[in-house]
């Protein structure tokens, strides 16, 4: 929703003032600090969120927000007015209720993006049945039912005949009472406003209910939603895990594994599922029993990546996107190699087509589209896969960093001690792919360590090696930073250094590597290796198993590339490699081993937004 997010002001607190900044129109934005600033006094006067949001969408003149606040109303389409009336309940229940809903509701451009990718499931079906199995604030159902309407319509049928026979077949289940009744008064208003039709004894178009503890005796044509996200604690109920499946293996179940899997079940055979969901089940080692049972029901179609993670759900920052599925006629674990389209979504909901890929079986990893990257992606030939080789083959094993220093404060020192280590952080690895360990003073950070064990601690690193961030997000030019650890710095430091766990390290097994650390550094920062593992790496959290498995050319071939035609050399010789990761089994067997040290620590991640309640959910 950038286009809505414009830094104008234009909400004051009186006429006065909104009158002297009419040249700056005011924005949703506005709309939403107005909200924020008057929740209290809004809670106070009115008996409910709801009560207050009926208020507003029957047009009522509610004194408490200001003139610029309800011209924003007055001025919004359908689905943008209904938008900020659902967000408004969502920020009136109080952080607490939110969190525990999770409610962050879908922007209407990505939600018309998430429906335009539903016709191909509805468009030659008379009455196709629809549901949203988490619907809040109803940005699917909404428009899904004008679309539905409207069709009717052109065909010949009455507006009258079209919105009943519509809402007939159009469902969504809701958690929170008050969410859904005002689903139901939303979609009441655009049929309202936008077809002239006023629904008189209507079903219940949104029940009550936690969908992941009811049944549906009904099948669908399509289920379409944003589904909660959020791991899903020890406690749960037994009867969640049992949905769960293989997605449930390793401990790592999500919310919105849960809610993709009992949807699978609702469809009917050939039924169609799409989901705006976080991309770091794409390709995620943790999400590998997911995307199996993913396959056993359902073919993927398409997967569309949004281009925002900010400004995009409100109060929280997520990477997204648009996931695809047919229901399979019969469970089938067989021949699952399968086609399906990639495409960016940009701001405004606009897809572009960026090529296609392969949804392979046993856990292995799909792929994201990458704008850069228009090629098709094609699995591995047999008679290519002794050209591709892996970080092992160019003399490195992955190692993540060892020290955690939330939890060992005491052993972490500004001033140098005897015994103490240096301590690499990640921002030691600069955007130039520069190395600077005294980095760590401008953020506060302490750049010593002082290891528990007696004598030189086995984590403790040698030889020469590059150091990378082991976390990122797509606002920064690269998905990879690297960066050599000079030689000078070894000399200086001979007994080794520590990292940190925010920084994984290409250790060399010996030490003369195939490529030195200067050229492997420089290899993990070009254009060519970054859009490839942007495209197997869904999560702000740069994988070390993935990079450990990611295809690259023989490092005599990278030696040879013209440094003055750098970029474009190392595309001619990624383009024979075709897939992007070796298969785990070929890596196994090729390297059987060695295994990525690779601490737990950041498998709950890092606070959304500094506020981990925000990762749970952006809510439909």
């Amino acid at each position: 929703m950038t286009k809505y997010l414009a830094q104008n002001e234009g909400c004051s607190d009186n006429g006065e003032n909104d009158r002297k900044n009419n040249s700056k129109a005011p924005t949703v934005t506005d709309f939403f600090r107005v909200i924020q600033r008057k929740r209290k006094e809004i809670n106070a006067l009115f008996e409910s969120p709801l009560a207050f949001c009926m208020e507003i969408l029957s047009d009522g003149e509610v004194s408490i927000i200001t003139d610029g606040a309800r011209e924003v109303l007055r001025s919004a389409s359908t689905d943008q007015r209904h938008y900020l009336i659902s967000s408004t309940y969502a920020m009136l229940i109080g952080k607490d209720r939110r969190r525990k809903l999770s409610a962050y509701f879908t922007p209407p451009d990505l939600a018309k993006a998430a429906i335009e990718s539903c016709r191909p499931f509805i468009d030659d079906i008379e009455n196709p049945v629809i549901l949203d199995p988490a619907c809040g604030g109803g940005s699917f159902l909404t428009p899904m039912a004008r679309h539905i309407a409207r069709k009717k319509i052109a065909t010949g049928a009455s507006v009258g005949d079209a919105c009943r026979r519509s809402l007939n077949d159009i469902r969504g289940f809701e958690i929170d009472a008050g969410l859904a009744s005002l689903s139901s008064l939303l979609l009441e208003d655009m049929l309202a406003r936008d077809l002239g039709y006023c629904a008189q004894k209507a079903p219940a178009f949104v029940k009550c209910r936690d969908a992941l503890t009811s049944n549906s005796r009904r099948k669908y044509d399509l289920v379409i939603g944003n589904p909660p996200y959020g791991k899903v604690g020890a406690k749960v109920r037994k009867s969640y895990l049992e949905i769960a499946g293989r997605a449930g293996l390793g401990g790592h179940t999500n919310l919105f594994s849960l809610f993709l899997l009992r949807s699978l079940d609702w469809l009917k055979p050939g039924g169609g599922l799409v989901f705006v969901l976080p991309t770091s089940f794409v390709a995620g080692p943790y999400f590998a029993g997911l995307r199996q049972e993913i396959l056993d029901r359902a073919e993927v179609l398409g997967i569309d990546l949004h281009e925002q993670r900010k400004n995009l759900f409100l109060g929280a920052i997520q990477d997204v996107c648009v996931l695809k599925l047919r229901r399979r006629l019969a469970v089938d674990s067989t021949n699952l190699l399968r086609t399906y389209e990639l495409g960016i979504i940009d701001a405004n909901g606009t897809r572009v087509a960026c090529g296609e890929a392969r949804a392979t079986g046993g856990g292995e990893a799909w792929i994201l589209p990458v704008a850069r990257r228009q090629a098709r992606v094609m699995p591995i030939e047999v008679s290519t896969l002794g050209r591709a080789c892996v970080l092992s083959d160019y003399g490195y094993r992955v190692r993540v960093g060892k020290v955690v220093p939330t939890r060992e404060r005491n052993r972490l020192h500004t001033k140098r001690r005897n015994g103490d280590y240096p301590l690499v952080w990640a921002s030691a690895i600069r955007p130039n792919g520069g190395f600077d360990h005294s980095a760590f003073k401008r953020l506060g950070n302490a750049g010593w360590y002082c290891p528990q064990e007696k004598g030189d601690p086995a984590y403790a690193t040698r030889k020469c090696a590059v150091v990378v961030q082991r976390t990122s997000n797509r606002n920064q030019e690269r998905r990879l930073n690297a960066a050599a650890v000079p030689k000078s710095f070894r000399e200086q430091h001979k007994r080794g250094f520590v990292a940190e766990n925010h920084v994984i390290v290409l250790e060399a097994l010996n030490f003369r590597p195939a490529l030195t650390p200067r050229q492997l550094a420089e290899l993990l920062n070009s254009a060519a290796v970054n859009d490839r593992f942007s495209a197997v790496s869904g999560s702000f959290s740069v994988s070390a198993k993935l990079l450990e498995r990611l295809a690259l050319p023989s490092p005599e071939l990278v030696r040879s590339v013209d440094a003055k035609a750098y970029e474009a050399g190392l595309a001619k010789l990624f383009l024979s490699l075709g897939e992007i990761l070796v298969p785990a089994h070929l890596h196994a067997a090729r390297d059987p081993e060695h295994a990525v040290d690779e601490p737990a620590d950041l498998a709950c991640g890092p606070s959304v937004d500094k506020n981990a309640g925000l990762k749970r959910r952006a809510l439909a």
